[in-house]
């Protein structure tokens, strides 16, 4: 059956589940490069392929994509999230990449709480009562006195704040920018800024590595272009349980390409944070609010 055919919210469903799957694809490839590559280039050659795919729809209509009056919003919202995709793909090459990922599934959470506090959003009991349940869930993934707790894990953490600020941000900037406007000026600003941080890691790239940077920035386009019809098809209380999807995915990848095996406890832990995003997602949702939460990966 074709996809349209299926009802809006089923469509949303797959397009959520397919964004997770690019996802956990994204940060394989990012461990892959990152034993032939710095971290920074990465990132700036990532970058560098996002806007070449990117580039055709800007050029189509550049006019009505590129119309803001909010350039610094766009620059600083371009700014944090770098400095997020730099300490984000340094922590997926030094963590297990299921333990990574499970601890990002906090980031709904604590947008939420956020925009209780900075946006004046009204949300009912249930968010704190989630919120704490989250937290929990963090605990037993990190059993704090239990295991020898990892450095990585405050990078984590940083990377799932600035992740939060550019979610107010691209929330505050969604009532009056375009998405693709949002998109485009974060693949510029992006690019533009990671080439000077990149340039004292400089090097040649082999033909199989150009093949693997390619598809970097390809299947980063492609968890974008989901996100995007996952919550222009859904309510974002409708799918963001499947953002769960991630980490079976991330076990599956991680397990076959770089044998590693998912402790008992991040499965424990993930799924108490899963329910404490579920009693936080508000029950209903208007689309056009949603459209984008995240475009950071």
């Amino acid at each position: 059956m074709p996809l349209s055919k299926l009802p809006q919210k089923s469509q949303g469903i797959i397009f959520a589940i397919l964004s997770c799957f690019f996802a956990s694809v994204l940060i394989a490839i990012v461990r892959h490069l990152s034993s032939d590559y710095h971290i920074f280039f990465i990132v700036m050659v990532r970058n560098f392929f996002g806007l070449l795919f990117f580039l055709p729809q800007i050029m189509r209509d550049y006019k009505h994509v590129l119309a803001t009056n909010k350039l610094r919003l766009h620059i600083f919202r371009g700014v944090n999230g770098l400095i997020s995709m730099l300490i984000w793909f340094h922590v997926v090459t030094v963590l297990p990449l299921s333990e990574a990922v499970s601890v990002s599934f906090i980031i709904p959470i604590i947008t939420t709480i956020v925009a209780i506090i900075f946006l004046k959003e009204k949300v009912k009991s249930h968010a704190w009562i989630g919120t704490f349940i989250g937290f929990v869930g963090i605990l037993i993934i990190l059993r704090p006195g239990f295991k020898e707790f990892n450095y990585a894990y405050f990078y984590s953490f940083a990377s799932v704040i600035l992740w939060v600020i550019s979610n107010i941000v691209i929330k505050v900037m969604t009532r009056t920018e375009k998405p693709q406007t949002i998109v485009a000026y974060m693949s510029f600003v992006m690019l533009i800024c990671s080439i000077p941080i990149a340039f004292p890691y400089m090097e040649p790239i082999g033909l199989e590595s150009f093949f693997w940077f390619a598809l970097l920035g390809l299947v980063s386009n492609l968890t974008h272009i989901c996100i995007s019809n996952s919550y222009a098809k859904s309510d974002l209380s409708a799918v963001q349980p499947f953002d769960f999807t991630r980490l079976i995915f991330t076990a599956i990848i991680s397990y076959f390409a770089f044998d590693e095996v998912v402790d008992v406890w991040v499965i424990i832990g993930s799924l108490v944070i899963l329910f404490g995003v579920i009693i936080v997602m508000p029950r209903r949702d208007g689309h056009k609010k949603q459209k984008i939460l995240a475009v950071d990966a």
